[in-house]
């Protein structure tokens, strides 16, 4: 990934058109990101690929618009997985790892399954996208409201609070929630889910912090995990994990996609 680039945020309804299949390089994780809004024929849409279950789950938000944020996720997770696959989106076999982490069954015969995560916040939504890496997305809005201190007190290894308790009052907020991201999506990469102790690994920023190592202080958290930064805009900060340094990020566009040469 050029130092330069930024990652661009696209409607969902213009994600949802993409008729190209697509193509994931080896050691390589493709991220879309897009709004969770659309027109009504774009919430039926993606409503209509969905399953039972993930129907169900849309229709327990009590507010609107939040069903429309998870029916628009999860349909824009399964245009994607579709375009990758080459299945149609309603036909996406998705099973559950051990610690609820969904996975994906291979579209084509001999092809290697799809590895993906799916992220949002706010109005805001990522999806990573790998062939040969496990990987974990997550995102967050910049805001005043965290308590900031007290949770990193109580949740984060000694180094991290380090830093964000000296880095200065008007950055401590940013300082704290890249530090979130990175742990958020090293766990969603492991699969390890949320009960899995923050503070049992530390997150170790390399110079001009655009990536990461980690150190574990438990057997059952992987210690090769590399985090890169999302290069957002101001207001928005996002990482991904994957496993080993020998994977780059390819921040996509449905302008630039290329034909997959499968057909």
């Amino acid at each position: 990934m050029d130092s330069a680039e930024q990652l661009f945020t696209f409607d969902a309804e213009t994600l949802i058109a993409l008729r190209t299949p697509l193509r994931a390089e080896p050691n390589t994780v493709h991220v879309w990101a897009f709004t969770l809004q659309g027109s009504e024929e774009c919430v039926q849409l993606c409503r209509s690929w969905l399953s039972r279950e993930e129907r169900e789950r849309a229709d327990r938000f009590m507010f609107p618009h939040l069903r429309v944020r998870h029916t628009i996720a999860h349909g824009v997770l399964r245009c994607l997985l579709g375009r990758y696959s080459g299945l149609a989106p309603e036909e996406l076999p998705f099973s559950t790892l051990p610690a609820g982490k969904p996975a994906l069954q291979s579209g084509r015969s001999g092809a290697a399954p799809i590895l993906f995560n799916l992220t949002h916040s706010e109005a805001r939504g990522a999806v990573g996208v790998s062939v040969d890496k496990a990987l974990g997305i997550d995102i967050e809005k910049l805001r005043s409201n965290i308590e900031v201190l007290p949770i990193s007190r109580n949740y984060f290894c000694g180094p991290e609070l380090a830093a964000i308790e000296s880095a200065p009052s008007q950055l401590r907020d940013a300082t704290f929630l890249r530090y979130w991201v990175a742990k958020e999506a090293v766990l969603k990469a492991e699969g390890a889910g949320l009960g899995f102790p923050l503070d049992r690994f530390c997150v170790d920023f390399l110079p001009g912090d655009a990536a990461a190592r980690i150190k574990t202080l438990d057997a059952a958290l992987a210690d090769d995990w590399t985090v890169r930064m999302l290069p957002y805009e101001a207001g928005w900060l996002g990482a991904v994990a994957a496993r080993g340094e020998d994977w780059d990020l390819k921040l996509e566009s449905p302008y630039s996609v290329r034909p997959d040469s499968r057909g």
